[in-house]
C-alpha cells in the first residue's frame, strides 16, 4: 500500500455505543466524545496501512483522512468515506472535490457508470461529505480500476431522515445535464488522484438542470391574492404572508400512545420547500426560510414541496398584520391560519377554499388554493447516463419544423394528409430539421398523432322505405365524435370526411372505395411513428401533448372530468422513452400543468410552452398563464422549461417578449398562418429564432430546381432498397396513390420577366421520364437561379384503377 501522511484523522462512530476496546486503543490521544463523534486532534503520523486504522475491533465507522497539503497550512478534520472495489484488480486512489452552493438541506452525490458508482442509478449514488469548514466543498475518495475509462456525474438529493442507512431514500434537486458526462481513466502509472470540479460547470459550459420525479410527489401550491378576503380588511395593515411545508406521521414510523400529542414536535417537522414571487421582477424559485413575505391585491405566490408520498404532505397558510404606529419598532400581529391538507385533493389538481381561523379558532377570513400534485412515473426507471438535449439553433442558422408534417390538410390545400407517416416521409425528405405531431389518448389508453378532440365520419341514414341505395349519396350525412370516446380498432374503421371536397357530392363515393396506403392513413400508434424505419433518426420530432382545456368564455374544448393528467401523460412519455432511442425530441402542450408534468416526470428531453398569446383568432383559455407571451415567458422560466413557442400574429406587432426570452436564456420557436408568408419566415429568421414551425414546407420546391432534387433522390432512394408492393417515396412526396403510375415529368423554367429560359447557370431547362418503378432519365440539371421560377407538369395514367380508357391527368406544381 502506498506510504500516505495524514496531519489529522477523523473517526466517525456509526454506532451508538462506543466498544470499551476502541477507548483502550485511544487512550493515548487527546480525544473528546460529543454524541456519536470523536475527534482526535493534532495527530500526525506516517501510515502504513491505514486498513489498521478501519479494523480497531469495530466494523461500523470510518476513517476520515487528509493528504498534507504542507507543514504550514492548517487542515481541518474531514470524513472522507472510502470505497473500494475487488482488491485482485489493481486500483488506484481517486479523490474528487466538489465545489457546489447547494442549499443546506442538500446532500451532494456522485454516480457513473462503474458497479462501484452504481451503474447511473440515483438511488445507488455515492454519498460525498461536506467539509466542516469550507461549506461549499465536498469530498469523497474511490479506489478505481486502472485501465478502464469511467464515465461519471453529480448531482444533489435530499435525503429522507426517516430511513436507514442500509435502505437510503432520496429524492434529486439538481444533477449535471451535459450531453456527455465527465470521464477518467487511470494508467498504470497512477498513484493517486485528486480530481477538482465544479458542479454544473464542464467543458467551459453551465449543465445544471433540476431533477425529476424518482419515488416522491412534487405539490404546487398557487395563492392568488385577489383571492384572500378578510372580515375586517380596514383594520389590517400590510398583511404579509408565512406559508411552510410540513410532513405529517407515515405508517413505518411508531405510532403515539392515547397520552403522547403528535402536533407537539410540528415544527421539526418542517419540510424543505421553495416560493416564487410570480408577478415580481425577480420571479425565480427561491429556498423558503419561512420569513414574512409581503403580499398586495394583484400578487401570485407559488409555493413547491416534494414529498414522499401525498397523504403526509401539508401546508401551513399564516397571515399576519404588520404596523408601525407605535415607534419604529414594528408591531406583528398575527390575523390567523389555515391548514392545506393536499391528501383532500380529488384528481390531483383543483381549487380548495379555505377558512382563515385566529387563535380563538373564529373564522375572520378565506382564500382559495390551487394545488396541482405531480406523481412520478413508475413504470420504467431512469438512470443518469443519457445528458439532457438541447433545443437551441445549430450552425448559427434557424431550424424548419414541419408542422403536421407538411402542413394542414383541412383548413389550406396540402399535398398529403396531415399527422400521417406520408405526410412526416415528405417533410423528412424536404429538409425538416423537425417534424411536428399532435398525440392524443383513445379511449383505450392507446396515444395516436392526430390533432383534433373531435372527428368528422360519415354516417348513412336509415331510409325511411327501409330500403338502401348506395348509390344515392344524400343517404350521407356528417357526424362529430370525440377521439377519446372511441378505441383504436374503432378509429381504424372510421370513414372520414374530406373537407374540402365535401361541397362536391359527386367525390363521396369514389372518396369511400379508394384505395388508401398504410402510411396515409390517419391515427397512426405513437409507437409507430417512433419505431418506423423509413423516418431517418437525424430528423427529431417535436412532439405536443394535447389536452382539453377549459375556455375563458364558460365552455370547454372537449368534456370536464377528462382524464388525469397524470396518468395521461405517464402514458405517452413512457411510449418516447422505451422507443425513442438516439432521436431528438421535443415536448410542448398548450396546457400549463402538462407542461409541468413532462418537464418533471422524464430527465431527458426538454419541454416547450406552446402559446397563442394575445391573438384575434382563436378562444381564450380560462387558465391566467395561458393569455398573454410575457406572462407565458415567466412561466417557462419559473418552472425550468427549455422555452416558448410564440404565435406569430403577436410576435409581428410585438417583439417584446422575444426580447425578454432571450434575456432569460429560454428557446424561442415560433408558429402561426402568418409563417405561410416568405417575408415573414424571413423576417424571424433575421430576428435568430430558434426554430420555425412552418406549414407550407414545400414552397421553396415549387422554385428552382429543388423538388426535381427531392424527386431524383426519393426515385434513387427506391431503386437503391428495391421497394416492392410498396408506394414509392415519389408518390408519398407528390401526394399520388398506390395505383396510380409515373409516365412523364416536363419541368420548365421561366425569368422573373415571363419569358421561358433557354439554359445556362442562372436557368435551366429539363426533362425527366420516369419509368414504372419511378427511375429518372435526368440528362442534365443546371444550377438554378433565385429569380427563375419553374413549372413542374406532372402526366401519369389511371389503367390500374380501371380508366384505361380516359387521356392522361396533369398535375402542375
Amino acid at each position: 500500500m502506498t506510504m500516505l501522511q495524514f496531519m489529522e484523522i477523523y473517526i466517525v462512530i456509526l454506532d451508538k455505543v462506543i466498544r470499551s476496546d476502541l477507548f483502550e486503543h485511544l487512550l493515548a490521544f487527546n480525544f473528546n466524545v460529543q454524541q456519536k463523534f470523536i475527534y482526535i486532534h493534532d495527530f500526525k503520523k506516517t501510515v502504513n496501512n491505514r486498513h489498521n486504522y478501519r479494523n480497531l475491533g469495530c466494523a461500523s465507522f470510518n476513517v476520515v483522512q487528509r493528504l498534507c497539503c504542507g507543514e504550514s497550512i492548517r487542515v481541518a478534520s474531514r470524513w472522507l468515506p472510502f470505497y473500494s472495489t475487488n482488491m485482485s484488480i489493481k486500483e488506484v486512489e481517486v479523490t474528487f472535490i466538489l465545489t457546489s452552493s447547494f442549499a443546506g438541506f442538500e446532500s451532494a452525490f456522485i454516480s457513473g457508470s462503474h458497479d462501484l458508482l452504481g451503474k447511473w442509478n440515483p438511488s445507488a449514488g455515492l454519498p460525498m461529505v461536506k467539509d466542516t469548514i469550507e461549506e461549499n466543498k465536498w469530498y469523497i475518495q474511490i479506489m478505481l480500476p486502472v485501465g478502464e475509462k469511467i464515465q461519471y456525474r453529480f448531482f444533489s438529493a435530499i435525503s429522507d431522515p426517516r430511513t436507514s442507512p442500509a435502505n437510503p431514500r432520496h429524492f434529486i434537486t439538481h444533477y449535471e445535464g451535459s450531453l456527455h458526462p465527465r470521464e477518467i481513466f487511470l494508467s498504470d502509472e497512477s498513484e493517486t488522484r485528486i480530481i477538482l470540479c465544479e458542479f454544473g460547470e464542464f467543458e467551459k459550459q453551465a449543465f445544471e438542470n433540476s431533477g425529476w420525479l424518482t419515488c416522491q410527489n412534487e405539490v404546487l401550491l398557487t395563492i392568488d391574492a385577489s383571492m384572500v378576503r378578510f372580515m375586517h380588511p380596514q383594520k389590517l395593515h400590510h398583511v404579509h404572508l408565512k406559508v411552510g411545508a410540513f410532513r405529517t406521521m407515515s405508517s413505518y414510523e411508531p405510532q403515539f400512545s392515547v397520552e403522547e400529542n403528535p402536533y407537539d414536535d410540528f415544527q421539526e417537522s418542517c419540510w424543505p420547500s421553495w416560493y416564487s414571487h410570480f408577478k415580481s421582477h425577480d420571479c425565480a424559485f427561491k429556498e423558503n426560510r419561512n420569513e414574512m413575505l409581503s403580499i398586495t391585491p394583484r400578487d401570485i405566490w407559488i409555493f413547491k414541496a416534494q414529498f414522499f408520498t401525498t397523504d403526509e404532505s401539508i401546508f401551513k397558510v399564516e397571515f399576519f398584520s404588520i404596523s408601525d404606529e407605535e415607534g419604529d419598532s414594528p408591531v406583528v400581529e398575527q390575523i390567523g391560519t389555515a391548514i392545506v391538507l393536499t391528501s383532500a385533493l380529488q384528481n390531483y389538481r383543483g381549487s380548495i377554499k379555505l377558512p382563515i381561523c385566529d387563535v380563538k379558532n373564529k373564522m375572520v377570513g378565506s382564500f382559495v388554493a390551487e394545488l396541482l400534485i405531480i406523481k412520478p412515473i413508475t413504470d420504467i426507471k431512469q438512470t443518469l447516463e443519457r445528458g439532457f438535449t438541447e433545443v437551441k439553433k445549430q450552425h448559427n442558422r434557424t431550424m424548419n419544423i414541419g408542422h403536421r408534417g407538411v402542413g394542414q390538410s383541412c383548413a389550406k390545400p396540402c399535398t398529403l394528409p396531415e399527422n400521417t407517416v406520408a405526410s412526416f416521409k415528405a417533410a423528412t425528405l424536404s429538409g425538416a430539421d423537425f417534424v411536428e405531431f399532435d398525440v392524443q389518448m383513445t379511449k383505450d389508453w392507446l396515444p395516436v398523432v392526430y390533432h383534433d378532440f373531435f372527428v368528422k365520419i360519415w354516417a348513412r341514414k336509415r331510409p325511411s322505405n327501409r330500403t338502401l341505395n348506395l348509390n344515392d349519396h344524400d343517404d350521407f350525412s356528417v357526424q362529430t365524435i370525440a377521439v377519446s370516446d372511441l378505441t383504436k380498432d374503432e378509429l381504424d374503421m372510421l370513414m372520414m370526411v374530406d373537407e374540402q371536397k365535401f361541397a362536391n357530392r359527386s367525390d363521396v363515393q369514389g372518396n369511400l372505395n379508394s384505395e388508401v396506403d398504410a402510411e396515409l392513413l390517419p391515427f397512426p400508434l405513437l409507437i409507430q411513428v417512433l419505431q418506423h424505419q423509413s423516418l431517418p433518426s437525424c430528423v427529431g420530432f417535436m412532439i405536443e401533448v394535447k389536452y382539453p382545456q377549459k375556455l375563458k368564455c364558460g365552455c370547454s374544448e372537449l368534456y370536464e372530468n377528462y382524464t388525469e393528467r397524470n396518468a395521461y401523460v405517464d402514458v405517452i412519455v413512457t411510449d418516447v422513452l422505451k422507443n425513442a432511442h438516439q432521436r431528438k425530441i421535443i415536448f410542448s402542450s398548450f396546457d400549463p400543468d402538462v407542461c409541468l408534468m413532462l418537464k418533471i416526470k422524464q430527465n431527458r428531453y426538454p419541454v416547450l410552452f406552446l402559446t397563442q398569446g394575445d391573438n384575434s383568432r382563436y378562444e381564450i383559455y380560462e387558465d391566467w398563464r395561458t393569455w398573454s407571451s410575457d406572462t407565458a415567458v415567466k412561466f417557462a422560466f419559473v418552472h425550468d422549461l427549455a422555452g416558448v413557442a410564440f404565435h406569430s400574429e403577436e410576435m409581428l406587432s410585438n417583439i417584446a417578449p422575444y426580447r425578454r426570452a432571450l434575456k432569460l436564456n429560454l428557446a424561442t420557436f415560433v408558429w402561426g398562418d402568418d409563417l405561410d408568408e416568405s417575408r415573414h419566415r424571413e423576417y424571424f429568421r433575421n430576428l435568430h429564432f430558434d426554430e420555425l414551425i412552418v406549414m407550407a414546407l414545400f414552397e421553396r420546391f415549387r422554385r428552382g430546381i429543388g423538388f426535381a432534387y427531392l424527386l431524383y433522390f426519393a426515385s434513387s432512394f427506391a431503386r437503391a432498397c428495391k421497394l416492392k408492393n410498396q408506394i414509392s417515396p415519389i408518390n408519398h412526396s407528390l401526394g399520388l396513390r398506390k395505383s396510380s403510375l409515373f409516365q412523364h415529368v416536363h419541368i420548365k423554367s421561366y425569368n422573373s420577366d415571363g419569358q421561358r429560359s433557354t439554359g445556362g447557370r442562372s436557368s435551366f431547362t429539363n426533362k425527366l421520364s420516369f419509368l414504372a418503378n419511378g427511375c429518372s432519365r435526368a440528362k442534365h440539371i443546371p444550377k438554378p437561379s433565385n429569380e427563375s421560377v419553374t413549372q413542374i407538369d406532372l402526366r401519369y395514367d389511371n389503367s390500374r384503377i380501371g380508366k384505361a380508357n380516359e387521356p392522361c391527368r396533369s398535375r402542375q406544381f
